[in-house]
């Protein structure tokens, strides 16, 4: 599946979308990541001139909670995650994923 909302492609591979997704869901800290849907390249913000992190192909997790990357408590984010997160003005509206999506 690919995400919802993107903030451009990725710099390492070059191929896939930078989306968000945030984790930590069913918590009281839950949090944002940008990854990239093709290489999984990670960052902790939505700055990609940051340092980013791979994680181990056998067994993704979260770089902030450790929790799996792709399992129940985590997801693409939403319009409304974007708000919480304060990350809505780092998307590149011609990148989501559906064309009618507008952040709140």
């Amino acid at each position: 599946m690919t995400p919802h909302y993107s903030i451009d492609y990725c710099p390492r591979c070059g191929a896939g979308l930078l989306g968000i997704r945030i984790c930590g869901l069913g918590t009281d800290e839950p949090h944002g990541l940008v990854v990239c849907d093709e290489c999984e390249s990670i960052w902790l913000e939505p700055d990609v001139t940051t340092p980013h992190q791979y994680p181990d192909a056998s067994d993704a997790r979260c770089p902030k909670c450790s929790d799996p990357l792709w399992g129940p408590q985590s997801r693409w984010a939403t319009s409304a995650d974007l708000v919480q997160l304060g990350w809505q003005d780092r998307v590149d509206p011609q990148l989501n994923g559906e064309p009618d999506d507008h952040i709140a």
